[in-house]
């Protein structure tokens, strides 16, 4: 049996909140029997501050252990933007992927 083991964080759904995914990731980032973490990524994207803060998190994971960033159908704005901090970034030919031009809000 292998004793290198990879980890699967997920990334779903539209952005509104970065600390379960930060927490997720500094844990398996901590876990000396993880050898390397995939970040799968199926968002549209979301907040400027949780997607920024997904990206600094992984991308200072990966000075310690490789991080490579998994697009499912879609990985758009945000999604997009966090999975630049990885090692390597691959999509599927059907991703929807591009704009790092998060969701914002503003009042009408």
């Amino acid at each position: 049996a292998s004793n290198k083991t990879v980890a699967v964080v997920e990334l779903k759904g539209e952005i509104k909140d970065s600390k379960e995914v930060v927490a997720e990731l500094y844990r398996q980032a901590r876990n000396e029997s993880i050898k390397g973490i995939v970040l799968r990524i199926d968002s549209p994207g979301g907040g400027v501050g949780a997607s920024q803060d997904i990206y600094q998190a992984v991308k200072e994971i990966k000075g310690k252990k490789p991080v490579v960033a998994s697009m499912g159908g879609l990985a758009a704005s945000g999604g997009l933007y966090s999975a630049l901090g990885a090692s390597k970034v691959f999509a599927q030919r059907g991703t929807i992927t591009g704009s790092i031009g998060v969701i914002m809000q503003k009042p009408n």
